[in-house]
């Protein structure tokens, strides 16, 4: 669903921009840059789940009419880095997708918002009420944060790309209707699989890499 300049129109340029780089601006000022600062580990799981996301982004599934389908991986990306960094990482992924699918650069700001803003704050918005209201537990934090918050995820990012491509006349609603919408529930599955596999990998792997994994909430006692 990577969407290229030449197909949008004026208004979703600029507010995809503006949008954007308020975000952007946000994870720059609010970031824990301490928790990198000088850690060259850290920032090299970073650059290397980048790249990771870039690869992902760049070869999707296509269908007819040229749509085409990926995995997000960010509710992972948030999980193990805060949203901050993930917005960062984000960011460097898909300038390398924008470079190499040749999408032109005023189509970022939009991409940005739709491929990874939306999914991260999905993400970080559940992850927060689940530490409010359930149970911290292993399995709690392996199927509500990483499955659930996942396929959450992808279903809303994919729903506004449908609207943002039809007020864009990007396709006919006969098209995204055809081959578009009706495939986006069936992304939820493998989107809340793919991310919640990894996570339970990396917890038991790699608890280090992940930022809003602690032992002592979810494992000790339980």
């Amino acid at each position: 669903m990577n969407l290229h300049a030449e197909n949008l129109n004026l208004a979703t340029i600029v507010g995809g921009w503006v949008v954007f780089l308020l975000v952007l601006f946000w994870a720059l000022k609010s970031a824990p840059w301490d928790k990198v600062d000088g850690d060259k580990g850290a920032q090299h799981v970073l650059l290397g789940m980048s790249v990771i996301i870039f690869l992902l982004w760049l070869f999707g599934a296509s269908l007819e009419n040229g749509i085409t389908f990926h995995f997000l991986l960010m509710t992972l990306m948030v999980l193990m880095f805060g949203p901050q960094f993930a917005i960062m990482g984000m960011i460097l992924a898909l300038i390398g997708v924008t470079i190499q699918s040749d999408l032109g650069w005023l189509s970022l700001g939009i991409n940005a918002l739709l491929m990874g803003v939306i999914p991260i704050s999905i993400t970080w918005l559940m992850y927060k009420l689940g530490a409010k209201f359930l149970e911290a537990n292993f399995f709690v934090y392996i199927f509500y944060n990483g499955f659930l918050s996942a396929a959450v995820g992808v279903v809303v990012s994919l729903g506004l790309a449908a609207i943002v491509m039809a007020l864009n006349d990007v396709y006919t609603p006969a098209i995204l209707k055809q081959s578009f919408i009706v495939y986006i529930p069936l992304m939820a599955t493998p989107e809340g699989f793919v991310n919640g596999m990894l996570l339970a990998a990396l917890v038991i792997l790699k608890p280090n890499w992940i930022t809003t994994f602690h032992d002592k909430t979810y494992i000790n006692g339980k």
